[in-house]
């Protein structure tokens, strides 16, 4: 097989006092300094379910997507250790340039003392919430 290069995307995670960082691709700040039509959609949810179970930590998540196309552009994932890994599954999101309509069909599997309830997962809401402005 041949493997092709499809160039670089900017993905990392960092643990700064107890909460973890993630981000992949573009940022809304660059895609508003490139000038870029997009929209953003965010969601949030505890990383267990019930979140009331302890070391729960709440999960913030922020899509960038592309206007005309609902193609992923980048994202931002705060909370705890699960957004290492999250923000992996973005960068793979993004490397096969998916869009909002293929994010919402993501079949996850979850565990109440690993994920987010099946319901809330943030990443498949926060593509939901884009769908309607994308087709405006």
């Amino acid at each position: 097989p041949v493997h092709h290069n499809c160039g670089v995307i900017s993905v990392f995670s960092t643990m700064i006092n107890g909460r973890a960082f993630g981000v992949a691709g573009l940022t809304e700040r660059l895609a508003k300094q490139i000038g870029m039509k997009f929209v953003i959609s965010t969601a949030e949810a505890p990383d267990t379910h019930p979140g009331g179970m302890p070391n729960s930590c709440m999960t913030r998540v922020k899509l960038v997507f592309a206007k005309e196309t609902g193609v992923l552009l980048g994202g931002s994932i705060s909370g705890g250790k699960s957004v290492g890994e999250m923000i992996n599954v973005l960068s793979a999101c993004i490397l096969h340039r998916m869009t909002a309509n293929d994010i919402v069909q993501f079949q996850m599997g979850t565990h109440p003392a690993l994920t987010s309830s099946p319901i809330v997962y943030p990443i498949v809401n926060a593509a939901c919430k884009a769908v309607l402005p994308i087709q405006r």
